[in-house]
């Protein structure tokens, strides 16, 4: 039996997707491990004892063979290590984020709550100074309550407030709202407006699909802990 070049060699293709089986499935473990190392020898042997003999396995393929096995050992270890510390990452994260709890934090949201009594207020942050900065207000059927003109503002965080009234100066019903800024300098060019919201801290979710996330008074779902941007 003669051996085949390395680019198509069968051994290579075993151990391939030996490597492959053990990502998958075992890679994390001790034993999945050995296994690959074991399953690597076994066909090491086979194929040093089926070649043949006028067309023998030399130096330099048997080199270029045990550094690709070394290359895809290295991988499976160098993502065992990954996934370990993504999961105390994520732990430390959690344990941070219960501090929290009972703090009033701003995060990025562009929601605001009217209540009974009438009157709330929001926030954004401005890339740079802005000549003409003007904040709607949309309800949950997407009309535009009221346009509230703020005029010009510096770099930074800026805060805004509304009465609670609509374009008519009715009363707007009690519930939530979203806002949207738009911004522009002295040149007419637009600029950018990240808004915020504020709210006390209720809860913490450890095991949220994007992480850490909390539960903020007045918010209907949790906010990634990732959103937050500060402390008041």
């Amino acid at each position: 039996m003669s051996t085949s070049p390395i680019g198509s060699n069968a051994f290579l293709a075993s151990l391939q997707s030996s490597s492959t089986s053990g990502t998958s499935g075992s890679a994390t473990s001790g034993l999945g491990g050995l296994a690959d190392v074991n399953t690597f020898y076994k066909l090491l042997v086979t194929q040093l004892t089926n070649q043949d003999p006028m067309n023998p396995l030399t130096n330099q393929d048997l080199s270029a063979q045990l550094a690709q096995f070394s290359t895809a050992s290295g991988v499976q270890s160098i993502q065992a290590s990954m996934a370990a510390l993504t999961a105390q990452l994520s732990q430390s994260q959690g344990l941070q984020a219960a501090n929290l709890v009972g703090q009033t934090v701003v995060f990025d949201n562009n929601s605001i709550n009217l209540g009974a009594s009438g009157g709330t207020a929001g926030g954004f942050t401005l890339a740079s100074p802005a000549q003409n900065v003007q904040v709607q207000v949309i309800n949950n059927a997407g009309q535009t309550v009221r346009t509230l003109q703020v005029g010009a503002l510096p770099t930074g965080v800026q805060t805004f407030t509304w009465d609670g009234k609509d374009a008519s100066g009715n009363t707007a019903p009690a519930g939530s709202y979203t806002f949207n800024v738009q911004a522009t300098d002295a040149n007419g060019q637009a600029v950018a407006a990240v808004p915020f919201g504020t709210g006390t801290v209720q809860s913490v979710y450890l095991n949220g699909s994007s992480g850490p996330a909390l539960q903020i008074k007045g918010q209907s779902g949790t906010v990634p802990l990732s959103s937050i941007q500060g402390v008041m």
